[in-house]
């Protein structure tokens, strides 16, 4: 498996090979291994933290002692049971640390299907925040609910596809893959 391009670049970043995009000074980044509070310097190639040290960088921005952190990613939410709209949900979320979301609209699918998916993920393109999508797998939930969409395998494919989906959300007819149900 090859590396992303932007990956090798921050490799040649951090080998000190070529210079960052943006050098962030002054600040305290803490450690996840150490848990301490180290002052540094960091490192920014492509987007991504390329090192943390002296180095040299296309642009420089002075944080005067800020805390720099890493951001949480909430691995597993349904942007639904927040009762928010995409703009509304991150506005929220970022300042409290929260970057990045596995986002499974499950809900928002059984009521809107692909329309209502492409409405989320089209707002979540807008916001300064990664949010990957999941491809609804249980549209409908169970053979016991009244939805406004019902998703087909092709239909799972176009969320993977069209809205570039980084997996398939959860399984909620358990009973029916517990009893070996090929539907």
């Amino acid at each position: 498996m090859s590396r992303p391009p932007a990956s090798l670049r921050a490799l040649a970043v951090a080998r000190g090979d070529e210079p960052a995009d943006l050098l962030i000074t002054g600040g305290r980044v803490l450690s996840p291994i150490t848990r301490e509070w180290v002052s540094t310097d960091l490192a920014i190639a492509d987007g991504v933290v390329a090192g943390w040290g002296k180095r040299d960088a296309k642009e420089t921005v002075d944080v005067d002692g800020a805390a720099l952190v890493a951001g949480f990613v909430d691995a597993h939410m349904h942007l639904e049971s927040t009762k928010l709209w995409v703009d509304e949900f991150v506005r929220g979320a970022l300042p409290c640390g929260t970057t990045a979301v596995a986002c499974d609209p499950h809900e928002i699918a059984n009521v809107a299907g692909l329309e209502g998916v492409g409405a989320v993920a089209e707002a979540a393109e807008k916001m300064p925040f990664t949010f990957g999508l999941a491809a609804s797998s249980c549209v409908p939930a169970s053979s016991f609910e009244s939805p406004g969409a019902a998703f087909s395998p092709a239909d799972i494919r176009h969320l993977i596809s069209e809205f570039k989906a980084i997996g398939i959300g959860e399984v909620m007819n358990y009973p029916a893959v517990i009893n070996g149900d090929p539907t």
